[in-house]
Formats: structure tokens, C-alpha cells, sequence
């Protein structure tokens, strides 16, 4: 079946890019499916390391060590972290471009509203200045680049945690030897 960490990882990006697909064909990908999609890509991701760990402890003959079962989660991890963060900046870039332009707009309301507030205190030079830090900011942080990055580091953090995590549990319960 599976016979190596990036196999592991290829199956299960896969499976990410199709629940990522389906979510934004259904047109529910704002709102509260935000914050569902980094649930359904934690569970995966567990899905993905307890499997890459499950064929390296198949691969290995004789009994797998604790650093043998963490390296295999944690390639597993970081391979899935590079093709889901791949995955994440051709979506937002090429698939769903409005994404970004519909999360900027209450932030721009809410920029509006403090510049005309700070115009009853500041200078005009001072308001203009904090506008133009505020967009420069938005400009960065709503990107497909930035968010490609964070769901990289994100997912590599995690899956190096969970890597340990699994690779100590599965020492420990009978049948997983």
C-alpha cells in the first residue's frame, strides 16, 4: 500500500486539495468553515503521520526505535506541510482570488472609522501615515504568499509535535511493535 513517507504524504494532500476543493464548490468557505478547515487539516494531518509511522515500522525489520518512528512522522509531516502549503497558495492565487479582497473589506471599514477618529487628535500626516502602515500590513498578511507560509510552519510545528507524540504512544500500546 503505502511504502514511504512521501507516499503517505502525497496520499493525504491529496485528500486535502479534494476537501478544500469541495468546501469552496459548495461556496461555504467563509464564515465558520474558516476555522473548521484548520480542524479538518489537523486531523489529516494525524491520519498522515500515524500512517507514515505505521509503514516505516512495516518497512523495518526487527523492531523500530523511537527515533526511527519520529523521523518517519516527521518526513511524513513535512512532506504533507510542502505540497498542503503548495496546495494553499495555487487555491488562493489561481481558484479562489476573491477570498482575500471579501476578508479585507470589514478590516478596511474598521481602518476607516479610526483614521476619522484619529483626525479629531492627529495631524493629517500622522492619519495618512497610519493608513498607509495599516493597508501595507493587510496588503502582507491577507496574501496567498503569507498564507501559504503560515499554513506551512503551521503544519510542520504541529506535525513534528504529533510525530513524538505518536511515535511514544505507539511504543507503549501492545501491537503497534
Amino acid at each position: 500500500m503505502l511504502k514511504n513517507p512521501f507516499q503517505v504524504a502525497v496520499t493525504f494532500s491529496i485528500l486535502a486539495l479534494c476537501v478544500k476543493l469541495l468546501i469552496f464548490s459548495m461556496g461555504i468557505q467563509h464564515g465558520d468553515m474558516e476555522k473548521y478547515i484548520i480542524y479538518i487539516y489537523t486531523l489529516i494531518l494525524l491520519v498522515a503521520i500515524f500512517f507514515g509511522i505505521r509503514s516505516n515500522k512495516i518497512t523495518i525489520e526487527g523492531n523500530a526505535t523511537f527515533g526511527d518512528d519520529f523521523k518517519a512522522g516527521a518526513r511524513t509531516a513535512s512532506f504533507f506541510a510542502i505540497i498542503v502549503s503548495l496546495i494553499t497558495y495555487i487555491y488562493y492565487a489561481h481558484i479562489d482570488i476573491d477570498f482575500f479582497e471579501i476578508k479585507k473589506q470589514p478590516i478596511l471599514d474598521s481602518i476607516k472609522s479610526a483614521a476619522q477618529e484619529k483626525l479629531k487628535t492627529q495631524s493629517k500626516e500622522e492619519v495618512t501615515a497610519y493608513i498607509l502602515n495599516q493597508l501595507k500590513g493587510i496588503g502582507m498578511y491577507l496574501s496567498p504568499y503569507f498564507q501559504a507560509m503560515w499554513t506551512m510552519f503551521g503544519l510542520v510545528f504541529m506535525g513534528l509535535f504529533y510525530s513524538a507524540v505518536f511515535s511514544f504512544i505507539m511504543r507503549k500500546l501492545p501491537g503497534f511493535k
